[in-house]
């Protein structure tokens, strides 16, 4: 009996430290992925902003983000489409960007049952490194408060199987939050998350005061 409860708690044990590292390992990616972002806009040979935006984020010190919260790591049913239909999404031009409805992804958040369209971008000139992403965009009840006014976006990679990691603490927001010239997709009102998702991305002013 000793033995068996002994073996017993290894198990347990054994589950616990798993899950810890397991939990670990993806608020690393996060933290990861933010710094990345923000290594991307802090840097004058790559970023997006005109100069003077970009002295006042580099006074900053960076984007700012929500804590990194594993309850918005989620993995969410995925439901591919047999016969995707193709839709004109508009943007914040002219241009209307084509994208398939590749799938529904159903999952719970906020102790809310949740299902939303994934996007695959028909692009024939898209960089390869781009080819096997889905598209989610998003607006919430942060939207317009503390996150950009015209939603976030994640990008996430085609699973093999039926089941897809999403982790909101990852959403981005598009260029059009911080600059001019660019024509970024608008998000389709399927795509709105009736609830307030704090995580990932926050808004920051870099207007001349």
């Amino acid at each position: 009996m000793r033995l068996l409860l002994g073996f017993c708690l290894v198990l347990v044990f054994t589950a616990c430290n798993t899950a810890k590292t397991t939990a670990r390992a993806s608020e690393n990616d996060a933290a990861t992925h933010q710094a990345e972002l923000n290594a991307t806009y802090l840097d004058a040979n790559r970023s997006i902003l005109p100069p003077e935006k970009l002295a006042k984020l580099q006074k900053l010190g960076g984007l700012p983000f929500y804590s990194i919260d594993p309850a918005y790591r989620v993995t969410a049913k995925l439901e591919r489409f047999e016969a995707p239909e193709v839709i004109k999404m508009q943007t914040s031009s002219t241009r209307l960007a084509e994208y398939a409805i590749y799938a529904l992804a159903t999952f719970e958040l906020n102790g809310k049952a949740v299902s939303i369209p994934l996007y695959r971008s028909l692009r024939i000139d898209i960089a390869p490194k781009y080819r096997n992403l889905l598209f989610l965009p998003f607006k919430d009840h942060t939207s317009g408060k503390t996150t950009y006014g015209g939603g976030r976006y994640l990008d996430l990679s085609i699973p093999d199987g039926d089941e897809l990691v999403i982790d909101f603490n990852k959403a981005y927001h598009p260029y059009c939050a911080y600059t001019t010239g660019y024509s970024c997709p608008v998000v389709p009102e399927d795509n709105y998350l009736d609830m307030a998702v704090e995580a990932g991305i926050k808004m920051v002013d870099l207007e001349e005061q």
